[in-house]
């Protein structure tokens, strides 16, 4: 909160007589003006990590909503129930809304359902809590570039109780309007942490009892007849080239899943969900 000092209550309330036509000593400065701040650009976007469409603002709010630095609705948002609940929930949570054009939304992405919010925070992977973990699910994506394949991710791994997913920093897809949209509010919950060494991490990942998972139909092990370790790190490779030698090397097994057609793959955040699935049902079945 803004502190403010008080007043000298020996001179509150007045100020030095000054002549309007007198002018300050060469070299002193003259009285100061308050600095003018500009006003953003009629549609001009603040700051930070955009959240996009109905449901992932709805997360965002329930999950920090003071975190939330403005929150965009499009013009005649009434005619729609939906946004409308999402108003009042906006507005009984004190986030500060602003009315926008729907031009000007459609700038930062077209299927923004008419709501946008826009925040400086995200979750951050906890490693303590990786550390002593019992069973625990990790996903990494081995330069997966395409937003919607991430967005896919993070909504089935928060729906099987993963605990993150790992990227690299570079040549992969980051958190953006359109993973938001595709998540559905699992962006709120699913950490995404950045590495600039993807393989120097999965190294010390198995130092916390992790076992690292390469997903590869080239693989002779089968998923279904495999046993999943209780802390498992599931490594999954791009899309055009799958995994790197680098990546590759980092893990401790390939794991393959069936599939009729041999020569074909699974799209990435298809097998991801299908080895999150596995784990969810493999761990359930320990406890």
């Amino acid at each position: 909160m803004k502190k403010f000092k008080k007043p000298n209550s020996r001179t509150a309330g007045t100020r030095p007589a000054q002549n309007k036509n007198s002018r300050p000593a060469k070299g002193a400065r003259g009285p100061q003006r308050p600095p003018i701040r500009q006003a953003p650009a009629p549609g001009q976007p603040p700051k930070g990590r955009c959240v996009v469409g109905i449901h992932a603002v709805t997360e965002l709010l329930k999950v920090r909503p003071r975190a939330i630095e403005e929150l965009w609705m499009r013009e005649k948002y009434n005619d729609n129930a939906e946004l409308n609940a999402l108003f009042d929930s906006a507005k009984n949570l004190k986030v500060r809304v602003q009315m926008q054009n729907p031009a000007a939304m459609d700038r930062i992405i077209g299927s923004h359902q008419g709501v946008m919010a826009f925040t400086q925070d995200e979750p951050e992977l906890d490693w303590e809590m990786l550390k002593n973990a019992e069973t625990a699910c990790l996903i990494a994506l081995d330069e997966v570039e395409d937003p919607h394949n991430l967005g896919a991710v993070l909504r089935t791994a928060w729906l099987f109780g993963a605990s993150g997913v790992l990227t690299p920093e570079h040549r992969a897809a980051h958190l953006s309007p359109a993973v938001s949209k595709v998540a559905q509010g699992a962006a709120e919950h699913i950490p995404v942490s950045r590495e600039t060494n993807l393989p120097s991490q999965l190294e010390q990942l198995k130092k916390l009892g992790f076992w690292v998972l390469g997903l590869s139909h080239e693989a002779k092990q089968d998923l279904f007849t495999f046993e999943v370790p209780k802390k498992v790190v599931w490594v999954l490779g791009s899309e055009s080239s799958g995994l790197r030698k680098s990546v590759s090397g980092a893990c401790d097994d390939l794991i393959r899943i069936p599939q009729s057609a041999p020569e074909a793959s699974y799209n990435v955040s298809v097998a991801g969900a299908v080895a999150m699935a596995e784990t969810f049902r493999q761990h359930s079945l320990q406890k």
